[in-house]
């Protein structure tokens, strides 16, 4: 006889945006295994549960008795992400929600040459039935520097090694700044170990910083701290000042030519967060299609966000999930350009679109203004790719959708597809419109979130801080109807 469904709580979150309220998130547990993905949350006021949102399953009829043994599903994880790969942390089993029925399968967390990932073996067959990515593309002396495009920067550090060494401590979250000095060897013993030594800190003799690309790693991670603190409370990219790492030039852009194309694609025409590890690394980019991908304000924000949104929300990097955790990032790097940049045209401005200081191959990367602009969807009608390999399901193609919707609320304009005319809130008044998706984002949505989600979640959010009879209410509504998510 299989056991009944379980609701057990995760963690508690307190709420830094309304005082005395907690959000306790509920993994779903069937027949003492988790199913994987499935949580609610749930809003308490003092004894009072406000508001409960999620995702869960019915109908789970699954014997937990695997007919892999975890020493099997460790190796056939291993050997799908090809050589050199290893297990990293034990196999857990649980279930699965896939296409609509259950499998009970064995998660493998693994470390490859190119990827760490959690492979899902099928606990019956052995089969391979998914693999889910987990890159997400101070008391010291106070330096200077001058970053990748000239502008000088504070740089805040500490005596060690040689001179001195990127390690911020004026923040109550440390934040260090290694420099792989793009060798092939000493990045792949960081990668094939996950472990980082205080001999590869980004070091300086003098406090003068001359390497642009590692000062500006180190300044715009302390800047994506600064914006989460002063617009949210938030204390870190955890919550908790657990110390974020970052790590720039991982291969030098001069063995792009030699490197297998993956390589190059993953390590040097990239940015990514590695899921679990609060570890960003920022590629030195080929010259071509980027380049030093750490100057980019928006893009270092961007990829913290990522581990924002792993300690929040947790979406699943795959659909509209993904999308939704792409989009947030997108709409949080914007954000912080807004509070540290002049809005304008041009390096170094605060505007709609993304990845402009580094993108070669365009003006930008993607729009949020005019999405049609770098070939991405302006409309739920125009999604591409769900449930497809293509870029996990399109995440980074459908992520304008609800960038678009943001844009739309605060800026205002018209659906080009809907027609649907919003005025906004203004730019003046982002600050709330970006308090609004946070709240939704941390503290409502659940893994397997989808759009329609979304726009419930950031509408419950402007309720609940600004009325529902306000125009933050009434302008988001409006957005999200315009770009078609209902």
């Amino acid at each position: 006889m299989v056991a009944e469904g379980q609701l057990r709580t995760a963690r508690l979150q307190d709420d830094t945006m309304a005082p005395g309220r907690v959000h306790e998130r509920l993994a779903q547990h069937h027949a003492g295994v988790p199913v994987f993905g499935a949580e609610l949350v749930r809003q308490i006021d003092g004894g009072t549960v406000r508001t409960i949102s999620g995702r869960v399953f019915e109908g789970i009829a699954i014997e937990p008795s695997p007919a892999v043994p975890a020493p099997e599903a460790l190796r056939l994880a291993a050997g799908i992400a090809g050589d050199g790969a290893a297990a990293f942390e034990a196999a857990q089993l649980g279930v699965l929600p896939i296409d609509g029925t259950y499998a009970l399968a064995w998660r493998v967390p693994v470390r490859g040459r190119w990827n760490v990932e959690d492979v899902y073996v099928d606990a019956g067959t052995g089969v391979i039935l998914r693999r889910a990515s987990r890159i997400r593309a101070q008391l010291g002396d106070i330096g200077i520097g001058h970053g990748v495009l000239g502008d000088l920067k504070k740089v805040a550090a500490r005596r060690g090694g040689n001179g001195f060494q990127l390690h911020d401590a004026l923040r109550p979250g440390v934040i260090e700044t290694f420099d792989m000095r793009g060798s092939l060897a000493r990045f792949r013993d960081f990668w094939g170990s996950g472990i980082l030594s205080d001999a590869d800190l980004a070091q300086d003799t003098d406090n003068v910083w001359d390497d642009g690309v590692v000062v500006d790693a180190h300044v715009h991670q302390g800047l994506a701290y600064d914006y989460y603190y002063k617009r949210f409370g938030r204390r870190g990219m955890d919550d908790a000042n657990g110390a974020v790492t970052a790590v720039p030039h991982p291969l030098g852009r001069a063995l792009a030519p030699v490197l297998h194309p993956a390589e190059v694609g993953q390590f040097i025409n990239n940015a990514f967060y590695i899921g679990g590890t609060r570890i960003l690394v920022f590629g030195d980019g080929d010259g071509q299609v980027f380049d030093y991908l750490a100057a980019g304000i928006d893009v270092v924000a961007h990829e913290w966000t990522h581990g924002v949104t792993e300690h929040g929300s947790n979406l699943l990097y795959e659909n509209e999930p993904g999308a939704l955790n792409e989009s947030f990032s997108d709409i949080m790097g914007t954000a912080v350009e807004f509070m540290f940049q002049e809005p304008g045209e041009g390096l170094r401005r605060a505007d709609w679109v993304l990845g402009e200081d580094v993108f070669r191959l365009a003006p930008y990367l993607r729009s949020m203004s005019n999405p049609v602009s770098a070939g991405h969807p302006d409309h739920y009608s125009l999604r591409m790719f769900i449930g497809t390999p293509v870029d996990n399901g399109g995440i980074h193609i459908n992520s304008s959708i609800p960038n678009h919707a943001f844009y739309l609320a605060v800026a205002g304009g018209t659906n080009r597809v809907s027609g649907v005319t919003v005025q906004g809130i203004g730019l003046a008044n982002i600050e709330r419109m970006e308090r609004i998706f946070y709240r939704a984002f941390m503290y409502f949505l659940t893994p397997r979130a989808g759009f329609s989600d979304a726009r419930a979640a950031t509408l419950l959010a402007a309720e609940e801080l600004y009325g529902s009879s306000g125009p933050e209410y009434s302008e988001l509504r409006q957005a999200w109807t315009a770009v078609g998510v209902n």
